[in-house]
């Protein structure tokens, strides 16, 4: 059966904190393992028996230092097992990857400006390519394409989407996310989530995409068609975004666990001078996912697969349900 090769181009926008870089490397080294991982693991289950085998290729972009994908490199027409890639190329782009960061979106940073403009660019211009961002990078995707000063009017009431500092502080931890059933219908590894059985994956965070006026925050229903709010926990509304066959986003983690996160916590306690309680309380939070002795009890490998099955155009699907290994 053939391989279909995914080539993701990560743009890393951060360095890990010290000891989660000393011991994984960048983060786009961190999304190469895990993607990899769950192409094994999708390749390998009853689901994927009778469909092609998935590839993943990365190429990292260092976007702090204002390094980004050729736009000739960008895929720009439907992936054919035959297809030969451009002169000087590998295979062409077929998604791209924003990853966390601890800067703010609204700290106006020449090379945040400049990916915002280079997403919108691939957004309009590139629609054969998958926009994927985690955390930092689902606030720059909401920032650059449904911000801005746009306005919308869903259902007769009017609201703009922006990025700001969550008002209930910082969430971190396991937090359980009930998902939107109208975006787990299109995604089939998420079908397994309701209200009684959340989504779980580590979330690290103190800004949020938000809608005003607050009384349009319905799931599902506060977002210009197509799009799709993914679901919301107890004090996040908005915990992802996503819009059939184009962008998906998390403002959540897959790619952390307990360890990276508290080491991370760690950090933004000596940055923003929690007290010894505070930090005892958000670690408490991230630890509730540790079993010793094996990988982390949440949903992180599951949220893995959906993604590379968003990026392989395996996400707008009539299938009902996905026998992934990780059950």
């Amino acid at each position: 059966m053939s391989v279909r090769p995914i080539h993701i181009a990560v743009l890393d926008t951060d360095i890990p904190c010290y000891p989660v870089y000393a011991k994984r490397g960048l983060y786009s080294s961190q999304f190469k393992l895990l993607l990899t991982a769950a192409a094994n693991r999708i390749n390998a289950s009853e689901y994927h028996q009778h469909r092609r085998s998935l590839g993943v290729r990365i190429t990292a972009f260092d976007v702090v230092g204002w390094s980004f994908p050729n736009l000739e490199s960008l895929r720009v027409s439907p992936w054919s097992s035959t297809e030969n890639a451009p002169s000087g190329f590998p295979d062409p782009v077929d998604a791209i990857l924003v990853t966390e960061a601890a800067a703010a979106l609204y700290d106006k940073l020449h090379w945040i400006l400049g990916l915002q403009s280079f997403i919108e660019k691939v957004y309009v211009d590139y629609p054969m390519v998958r926009i994927f961002g985690s955390c930092f990078g689902h606030q720059l995707i909401a920032q650059a394409l449904l911000a801005s000063d746009k306005s919308y009017k869903p259902q007769g009431s009017s609201f703009k989407i922006s990025v700001e500092r969550s008002s209930s502080g910082h969430e971190i931890g396991m937090h359980p996310i009930i998902l939107n059933p109208a975006f787990v219908s299109n995604v089939p590894p998420l079908a397994r989530f309701t209200p009684e059985q959340p989504f779980r994956i580590q979330i690290i965070h103190g800004d949020a995409v938000i809608s005003s006026p607050e009384d349009t925050l319905v799931p599902g229903m506060m977002l210009p068609e197509p799009w799709l709010n993914i679901g919301s926990s107890r004090n996040c509304p908005i915990h992802g975004l996503y819009k059939p066959g184009h962008v998906l986003t998390l403002q959540g983690h897959f790619e952390f666990d307990a360890f990276a996160t508290a080491e991370l916590c760690h950090q933004f306690a000596n940055q923003f001078h929690w007290p010894a309680d505070l930090l005892a309380s958000h670690l408490e939070n991230i630890r509730r996912s540790v079993v010793p002795g094996k990988d982390d009890d949440d949903d992180s490998k599951i949220a893995a697969e959906a993604v590379l099955l968003f990026f392989a155009g395996e996400d707008w699907t009539s299938d009902a349900d996905i026998n992934s290994s990780s059950s």
